[in-house]
């Protein structure tokens, strides 16, 4: 048996294990659901005004179509198992020991993301799954420019997981810094690596732009989905008072009014939102998804009717009028909620159990080296795989991160994914640092 073919069973027979064991394979449905297992793709018109890039609902077309919604959460697993692995022989291919990879890709395997969202039918774990993969080519174009299979590998991995879920729309910019760096790392001038990065940056962009101008030509619409104003427009109008929200200027001024029409509504009915200081991170996060979908989304519609095209622009345009009158606001918005998504990654891989398990053997571990005299002197791998993971995991986690606290709170759901590579580096950190013995046996025996 290859091992690149071993490493890949072991993965999916280990995956579908612990999905099975933990209660993962059953099908579980959230409030997203619905607008993709709903969407039409009657008409161009239709896919245009939908509030979802076209990617998951096809996904799940195909399994409608032939054996059904229950196999996702199967299928979903086999996907991610399939990141982890190849994930995992690319580093071995660069020169990490068989034991360290093997490390990292169950690190990956049994991440923040999968186990909370892999059988959630949702683009969460499978955009995660993609991204992944999209990291891997990266690595394996750096390490042979010239092979256009492989950039056209990245592009086409990079473009599906953004049909899968726009938020990684991130990966346009981070192919061109990432692919950089790591073609630097692989002996490339900065000028040779900097051209094969960029014509895979461009080469992402250029079938999204297309996308955007279909939905131009269809819907009068240039973006990329009419989706996402309503997110940071819930966090902005925390930012503001009722006062403050009456007084924007021009067309805003008639969404602000809008606004504090439905929460005095809602107030009237008995709705009370989370207690917490206004305007304070953890209050915006807690009143976020109500104020976003129960006082900006009916604001909208009260203005704009139920088309989604006309309800996004005057969600927009309130948002821009916001930034503009109090862009100080915004700033400090966005430093604070960077903290909060720090602190969402830490807290979440210390709550996962299988991370805190490993945290607490480490912790145990040193306590008995330290009593016993036991050196812990271990000096960190500086190959062309150790350095490449380290370049992968933070700019992977900075992008995607910086990218998502710009428009919405940096809340596990959000953060957790950009960290997906963040328990890999430190396992094998940990591990090299502290059994540089063992791993020197490994590389022998690998």
């Amino acid at each position: 048996m290859k091992p690149a073919f071993a490493y890949w069973i072991s993965f999916v027979v280990g995956g579908v294990f612990v999905a099975w064991l933990s209660g993962r394979l059953d099908p579980h449905f959230v409030s997203d659901s619905a607008s993709y297992l709903d969407y039409s793709f009657s008409s161009f018109d239709a896919i245009g005004r939908s509030i979802r890039t076209p990617g998951y609902p096809l996904w799940l077309l195909a399994f409608r179509s032939t054996v059904g919604l229950a196999f996702i959460p199967l299928a979903q697993v086999i996907v991610h198992a399939t990141a982890a692995s190849w994930f995992a022989i690319e580093l071995r291919r660069q020169g990490l020991g068989a034991r360290d990879c093997i490390v990292a890709g169950i690190a990956i395997a049994v991440g923040c993301t999968a186990m909370d969202h892999i059988n959630t039918v949702s683009t969460d774990a499978i955009a995660a799954s993609v991204g992944v993969m999209v990291a891997t080519a990266l690595l394996r174009f750096s390490t042979a420019a010239d092979s256009w299979w492989w950039a056209t590998a990245v592009v086409v991995l990079s473009v599906i997981a953004i049909m899968l879920r726009p938020a990684y729309l991130f990966l346009i910019p981070w192919l061109m810094v990432a692919g950089s760096l790591l073609g630097r790392v692989h002996g490339q001038s900065w000028k040779r690596s900097l051209g094969n990065s960029l014509l895979v940056s461009v080469a992402t962009l250029v079938p999204i732009l297309a996308w955007m101008g279909l939905r131009l030509v269809a819907v009068n619409d240039f973006g990329i989905l009419p989706f996402g104003h309503q997110n940071l427009a819930g966090v902005l109008v925390q930012l503001l008072s009722d006062e403050e929200l009456r007084a924007l200027p021009g067309d805003a001024a008639a969404m602000g009014e809008s606004i504090v029409s439905e929460q005095q509504d809602l107030a009237a009915a008995g709705h009370t939102f989370a207690a917490g200081e206004t305007g304070a991170t953890m209050t915006i996060d807690a009143r976020w998804d109500e104020m976003t979908y129960f006082v900006v989304v009916p604001a909208a519609k009260a203005i704009a009717g139920d088309d989604p095209v006309a309800q996004h622009n005057v969600i927009k345009a309130m948002n821009q009028e916001i930034i503009r009158q109090y862009p100080q606001r915004y700033m400090v918005w966005i430093a604070k909620n960077g903290r909060r998504g720090a602190w969402a990654i830490a807290a979440d891989i210390a709550m996962h159990p299988i991370f805190l398990s490993a945290i607490l053997g480490l912790t145990a571990w040193l306590i008995y080296a330290a009593a016993s005299g036991i050196p812990c002197g271990g000096v960190l791998d500086n190959g062309l795989a150790m350095r490449s993971l380290t370049i992968m995991t933070l700019t992977y986690l900075l992008a995607k991160l910086g990218f998502v606290i710009l428009t919405s709170p940096g809340i596990g759901r959000f953060s957790d994914a950009a960290a997906i590579f963040l328990p890999a580096w430190l396992a094998v950190a940990a591990l090299q640092c502290i059994f540089p013995l063992s791993e020197r046996k490994t590389r022998e025996l690998g």
